[in-house]
């Protein structure tokens, strides 16, 4: 049996502040992560992303989502559409603790397959056949956009969390706080590096130095009382924040992850 893997980044993050995609684990970004563990154990990859979501370099295929508002049927959509595999197994980006023996499993039934994680079916982290294509089409078109449906449709094989190695994979994050839970649970005490220019590094006396993860309010705060940075949950106006020497950060809630670089500058100063 042929197998795929389809991974989901077409959502807008807005909880997290910042695209789920691009936050750090383990030394690469969460997308690259989750591309290294399907791509050793399927035939192909394929990563179904929005059309302003730059990616960077991986091992798979790219595609665009025609039709994000329609959620993430119409991403599987997109992928099984791309792939000559008879199933895919399908994840969300945000799948940081996702293992190689939990898709294994899944996809070695031959049919489709879905965890059930304390009572709820887990439809990104599951396995849909190429077949449903048709259905799917369907499914759109009449305005239902659930996935458990194609999965009942196809007589799924439903496993339990005892019959599943490392059932943690389905753990995803929606949230800054989720996300950096999850990031000492699994890196202990990471950090990031925080950078002063201008003003900013006249007042606080040095250039840069190495801070542990947090929201950006939380690498902050400490030099709060002496420089001001930040005007309630945004950025102060005279200052500016960048994000690994291009992404402008103004949120004071958006994480800040292992190895990321955080730039306090002056407006009239770049990094």
């Amino acid at each position: 049996m042929s197998a795929a893997g389809i991974v989901l980044c077409g959502g807008k993050s807005s909880r997290m502040g910042r695209d789920k995609a691009w936050l750090p684990w383990r030394g690469q970004p969460m997308i690259a992560h989750v591309v290294s563990i399907l791509r050793p154990i399927v035939d192909e990859v394929v990563v179904v992303a929005s059309d302003d979501l730059e990616l960077p370099p991986l091992d798979a295929r790219v595609v665009r989502d025609r039709e994000p508002a329609l959620g993430p049927l119409a991403g599987i959509r997109e992928g099984l559409e791309q792939i000559r595999a008879d199933f895919a197994f399908v994840t969300g980006t945000d799948a940081p603790f996702l293992s190689a023996a939990f898709v294994k499993k899944l996809l070695s039934c031959g049919s489709a397959a879905a965890p059930e994680i304390d009572g709820h079916v887990q439809t990104l982290a599951a396995v849909y056949p190429r077949s449903a294509l048709k259905r799917i089409d369907a499914m759109l078109a009449q305005g239902c956009a659930r996935p458990l449906q194609v999965l009942e449709e196809f007589g799924y094989r439903k496993f339990s969390s005892e019959e599943l190695p490392d059932p943690q994979s389905v753990r995803g994050f929606n949230t800054p706080e989720e996300y950096l839970e999850a990031v000492r649970e699994s890196e202990g005490r990471a950090t990031a590096t925080l950078e002063f220019q201008g003003r900013a590094r006249l007042a606080m006396g040095r250039s840069e130095l190495e801070v542990p993860v947090g929201t950006l309010g939380d690498v902050l705060a400490p030099f709060q009382p002496s420089i001001g940075i930040l005007d309630g949950d945004v950025v102060a106006k005279p200052f500016s924040i960048s994000l690994n020497g291009h992404a402008l950060a103004c949120s004071a809630a958006i994480p800040v992850g292992p190895g990321e670089r955080i730039c306090v500058l002056d407006t009239a100063v770049g990094c």
